[in-house]
């Protein structure tokens, strides 16, 4: 079965299936760390399910605020995913402290957690209309408190 995205055309293979995919940033903090924290990697042994995995910088931005030269890139991943892996459920993470919202100049914990939480949601429904019966999941990882690099994951309702 071939599909059509953006341009690309996919042969459906059905010998690699998952049943996820993780959106989530680049930034080095939630990824594999010279002391073996990993904190994308737990979150995904804890859905106890094989996941592709799309990081970019700021990635709830390139779906709601996206570049000129950027705007479908992370549309069309997600469609490689969604079409060659027949994934069920986007996990959608956003983190606190993320450089790419540098430009906000947040003042406040908690405007800085409301514009995250506005964008995961209108991220959501961008996917949504795309990919309609995919299930899509919000998630937004916490700093611990008086740290720089300690995260929690929480789901975001």
């Amino acid at each position: 079965m071939f599909f059509k995205y953006l341009g690309f055309t996919m042969e459906k293979n059905m010998s690699h299936i998952c049943e996820a995919v993780l959106v989530t940033c680049e930034d080095f903090r939630l990824h594999q760390r010279a002391d073996g924290r990993n904190y994308t990697a737990e979150f995904m042994r804890g859905l106890n399910m094989d996941c592709d995995l799309i990081t970019r910088g700021g990635c709830i931005q390139d779906i709601v605020r996206p570049q000129l030269g950027f705007d479908n890139s992370l549309l069309r991943d997600l469609g490689v995913s969604v079409k060659l892996h027949d994934i069920k459920t986007i996990y959608l993470i956003g983190h606190e402290d993320c450089g790419a919202y540098g430009d906000f100049n947040f003042t406040e914990r908690k405007i800085e957690f409301q514009q995250h939480f506005e964008d995961l949601e209108e991220a959501k429904e961008i996917i949504h209309a795309e990919f309609p019966t995919v299930e899509v999941k919000k998630y937004f990882a916490e700093l611990e408190p008086g740290t720089v690099d300690r995260f929690i994951y929480k789901e975001v309702k």
